[in-house]
């Protein structure tokens, strides 16, 4: 079973898994300890392949090889190869040759020492060829423009069905740089160059391949390496209102919270992060009970899906294991509260596989976690939540159980005004982070617009930062106020009855709807709550998904006891819908 975060190594040979030419023990038996846990294997090098399968003989070993510093695929379980660029020009080769330059040639690239980087530039300019430089510490290499370790490992990754954030690249030279920029993650031995490491997310111990060994048998397999806190896996949530400084979250290896009051802007933020996930080619799953999310559709590559019941919901899951880079948003909106809850938990056992098995999807999405894992919800052993990798919103952080507010390292605070809340933060925040509640003071009398964010994490800012949030691609204005004063005609107009069928009330447009709401006993509000009537009405009258949706969702909890003034919530809803314009 997989316990690393990665789902393969991609490795330069020499100075990284070799030293002079051969692999040791000690690396064969990390590489193969790799393997019995899951890992994939991509052997990455600038050597010529006909030199590679001279000096290395565990080729078997790897899924597959990029040989000739990008140039050529091996896939040795077929014994198949394949050319990713033309073989060097013969009028080239004929001027090295004319000026006594000693080089050798593989089936793409040509090869010769650094010191005669001179005179292979005045071959190529004698001969008109317009071939790139690399550079290998004491090697140059010449190669056809767009060919080199990052290209090479790109096709080889999607060829095994892998997403590039999941595989980490392993160097030690100039021409690895391409390498690391491939892949989602960077790591090299001490004795890699100074450039190399710059970009590298850790430098092992040691030197060569004895330090790669180790690192993979230790904090690799180990899963010790931490993704919380590189400075290049980030992702833009906005801006700080005091400074205008970008404010960011980890892209991988935390668990976030979106706290705050119903309508301040939780789902809203979160399919913003979710929008930004996706550019990035991250893998995100949206559990969606109330059906907030399904605007994310409009979004290339994003698939949403209904879900009535199992099959179809072991459909849409099956997804993740078919595309690396998939986003679905799984919509549970149309099943009753025991079912969603039921459907949710399956959805987690199963992504909880998927990521055993594949280390995908990078992020779950659960909107409303409070009536989800509360201490009734979603068994315990069904989250995961020790996994990392969740975006977890809700309007009431005292439901959620211990072990889920323990595993929190993030939160983003929208306004949060009721009281009870308002102290399950501050305890929240003393016992998961440690900190001293100020931000609690702030949270009640947030703007709207604004939001604010604390890290766990002592490594992090320990400041409670206000920003403002990034724009979302898939924002739309709706001008509500248009229709809100139409007069409807009688067969559209909406018939407030009594639970034994007595007509009490009529609305004839929106704005009559609010007025009467005002009126209306709270028992008449609650039959047609439970009934569904008034988002039925909001969608088949007046076509609007949005407000509808909402709707529906104040009317599940209302019937679930979480609202006890229907009426207010309605009015607060319907007025922010049409009421402005946005």
């Amino acid at each position: 079973m997989r316990i690393t975060p990665f789902t393969a190594l991609a490795c330069d040979y020499d100075g990284t898994l070799a030293s002079e030419d051969h692999m040791g023990a000690e690396v064969v038996g990390a590489l193969e300890r790799a393997r019995e846990v899951g890992l994939r294997l991509i052997l990455v090098t600038g050597r010529t392949f006909f030199e590679l399968v001279r000096v290395c003989e565990r080729l078997d070993l790897f899924d597959g090889v990029v040989a000739e510093n990008g140039g050529v695929l091996y896939f040795p379980a077929e014994g198949r190869i394949r050319d990713l660029a033309p073989t060097p020009p013969l009028g080239l080769l004929a001027e090295l040759d004319r000026r006594e330059i000693a080089f050798h040639v593989g089936r793409v690239v040509v090869g010769t020492t650094r010191t005669a980087e001179a005179q292979v530039r005045e071959a190529l300019a004698a001969v008109g060829a317009t071939l790139a430089i690399f550079y290998n510490r004491d090697a140059l290499m010449l190669l056809p423009a767009g060919i080199s370790k990052g290209s090479g490992v790109r096709h080889m990754i999607r060829h095994l069905g892998l997403s590039f954030h999941d595989v980490l690249a392993l160097g030690d030279a100039e021409n690895d740089l391409e390498l690391f920029e491939a892949c989602g993650w960077a790591a090299c031995p001490a004795n890699g160059v100074p450039e190399l490491k710059e970009r590298a997310d850790w430098i092992f111990d040691g030197v060569n391949g004895e330090a790669i060994a180790r690192a993979i048998l230790g904090p690799m397999l180990g899963g010790l390496l931490s993704l919380g806190h590189s400075r290049r896996h980030r992702i833009a949530v906005g801006w700080a209102v005091k400074t205008s400084e970008p404010v960011t979250v980890p892209a991988r290896g935390v668990n976030l919270l979106i706290q705050g009051d119903p309508l301040s802007g939780k789902s809203w933020l979160a399919g913003a992060l979710v929008e930004r996930l996706v550019s990035h080619q991250y893998a995100v799953c949206v559990l969606d009970p109330e059906g907030d999310f399904h605007i994310l559709a409009r979004l290339p590559g994003v698939f949403w899906a209904e879900i009535r019941d199992g099959a179809s919901l072991d459909n849409v899951l099956n997804r993740i294991g078919a595309d690396p880079s998939a986003c679905i948003v799984v919509d549970f909106s149309r099943l009753p509260h025991g079912r969603k809850v039921e459907l949710v938990e399956r959805s987690l056992n199963a992504i909880r596989e998927l990521r055993r098995r594949l280390g995908l999807p990078h992020w779950v999405v659960l909107d409303e976690a409070q009536y989800l894992l509360h201490q009734g919800g979603v068994a315990d052993e069904a989250i995961g939540i020790e996994d990392r990798g969740f975006c977890l919103i809700t309007y009431r952080l005292s439901w959620l159980r211990a072990s889920v507010r323990k595993a929190v390292d993030v939160l983003i605070g929208a306004r949060t005004t009721v009281p009870e809340e308002v102290a399950s933060l501050r305890t929240f925040l003393a016992e998961t982070f440690g900190k001293d509640g100020e931000a609690t003071s702030v949270l009640p009398h947030l703007p709207a617009g604004e939001f604010l964010l604390l890290h766990a994490e002592a490594t992090e800012p320990s400041k409670a930062v206000t920003f403002v949030p990034i724009p979302r691609e898939t924002a739309h204005v709706r001008h509500r106020k248009k229709y809100a004063d139409v007069l409807l005609p009688p067969e559209q107009r909406f018939y407030f009855r009594a639970p034994e069928g007595r007509v009490v009330a009529v609305a004839g447009s929106l704005n009559e709807f609010v007025q009467v709401l005002a009126t209306t006993e709270e028992r008449v509000l609650a039959y047609h709550a439970a009934r569904k009537d008034f988002s039925r009405w909001i969608i088949g009258v007046f076509n609007d998904q949005d407000l509808g949706r909402a709707v529906r969702k104040i009317e599940s909890r209302s019937t679930r006891g979480e609202i006890t003034n229907l009426c207010g919530s309605m009015q607060h809803l319907v007025t922010h819908y049409y009421g402005s314009e946005s």
